[in-house]
């Protein structure tokens, strides 16, 4: 009897052992410092969502015209009417050519029209005395008071100054050829804008021999900017003309620039660095004048957009295949949760579920010792009773 209860105290004791052991472990473990880590976030929240084609480069900023004018004929620089930066209207003289022999040209052929119409007048006021005179004879001739045969020679006369009337009239076409050859040659001395727009060179000074082959001056028709950029071969099927766009330059930096695809290459092309891409171009609406010919200029070309759904910064997205995922603080703890995305760009992806509007959730996902379930405090936040709990 004694024997089983000594067995029985023994097992007890036993019993009560491993109890204390657990329970130190226990405390110790829940007593114990745990890491805390400290990370940065940012609340889901309620807006638009974009998805968006951007530019692999900066783009140019181009004008709808542009033009290097040359001389038709080759000559000496008499008069230089523009300088560089002028705005000019279509049409405008830009630049003359010394052109005495022109001038000289055009006045004889001015002088010898005046000459041509005189004569046709003169023979105008012949003919009509002829038809006259032939209509008094021939009721002469009625009443059988004309000679015979005197009537024939009337009728002669009258249709020779016919003739006459329709030789001068004849001349007066060559005389008016003429000149209009005289003119266009004398016009070939005067370069004109063929467009309004604005001078954007000056190439010749007084006195510079000119040809046909050398640009005199460059003009640019600012009046409808375009941007030429490329775009990687990969987001080709997204894009359809007259997709809205959103254009960015440095020189207005937090202030984009509105405008529409107007333009698909149809070939895709390798850079020097063997990667596929193709041209498009964009047309600026109105807002763009402060815009320069030549600025570089970055698309965003949008795809889709979405107005007031939840969405999550992407910076906060950890993609795992079709996964999306992300750390949310919940009850103090980073929790990896996983939630379906829809549209995205590089700064907001949307949330379609999985999430809750103002949950919040870590973006500095390199954060040391951050993983499922550890303890987390807010960034800034002093000590670990900050903590997030």
């Amino acid at each position: 009897m004694s024997k089983e209860r000594g067995k029985a105290e023994r097992w007890f004791r036993g019993v009560v052992k491993v109890l204390l052991v657990a329970l130190l472990c226990l405390g110790t473990w829940w007593f114990w410092p745990q890491t805390v880590v400290e990370v940065k976030t940012v609340s889901v929240q309620r807006g638009a969502v974009e998805l968006i084609v951007p530019s692999v480069q900066a783009g140019t900023v181009k004008s709808a015209r542009q033009v290097g004018l040359r001389p038709v004929i080759a000559g000496r620089v008499s008069r230089i009417h523009v300088k560089r930066g002028d705005r000019v209207q279509a049409g405008a003289a830009l630049v003359e050519l010394e052109s005495d022999s022109m001038d000289a040209r055009v006045r004889l052929a001015r002088a010898n029209l005046l000459v041509g119409q005189s004569a046709q007048r003169a023979a105008e006021i012949r003919r009509d005395a002829a038809r006259k005179l032939l209509e008094r004879n021939r009721k002469l001739a009625e009443k059988g008071m004309l000679a015979e045969g005197g009537l024939e020679r009337f009728e002669t006369e009258f249709q020779a100054s016919e003739e006459a009337v329709a030789s001068t009239e004849a001349n007066l076409v060559q005389l008016r050829a003429a000149l209009d050859v005289a003119q266009s040659a004398l016009d070939e001395t005067r370069l004109r804008a063929p467009f309004g727009g604005l001078v954007a060179e000056v190439h010749a000074e007084l006195g510079d021999a000119a040809n046909p082959a050398t640009p005199l001056l460059e003009l640019v028709d600012d009046s409808a900017l375009r941007v030429e950029a490329s775009i990687d071969e990969a987001d080709v099927g997204k894009l359809a003309l007259g997709q809205p766009v959103r254009v960015v330059t440095d020189a207005f930096p937090g202030e984009p620039f509105q405008g529409k695809l107007v333009y698909i290459s149809p070939l895709v092309l390798r850079d020097l660095r063997q990667n596929r891409q193709l041209t498009v171009e964009v047309e600026l609406d109105a807002t763009a004048a402060r815009l320069k010919v030549g600025m570089s200029a970055d698309l965003e070309i949008i795809v889709e957009r979405r107005d007031e759904v939840l969405y999550v910064h992407t910076s906060a997205v950890m993609r795992l295949g079709e996964a999306q995922r992300v750390y949310a603080v919940r009850g103090g703890r980073a929790r990896l949760v996983t939630f379906t995305a829809g549209v995205g760009n590089w700064e907001r992806t949307e949330v379609q579920s999985g999430l809750q509007e103002g949950e919040r959730v870590v973006i500095n996902l390199e954060a040391p010792g951050l993983a499922d379930g550890v303890r987390v405090r807010l960034a800034g936040a002093l000590g670990a009773a900050e903590a997030a709990y």
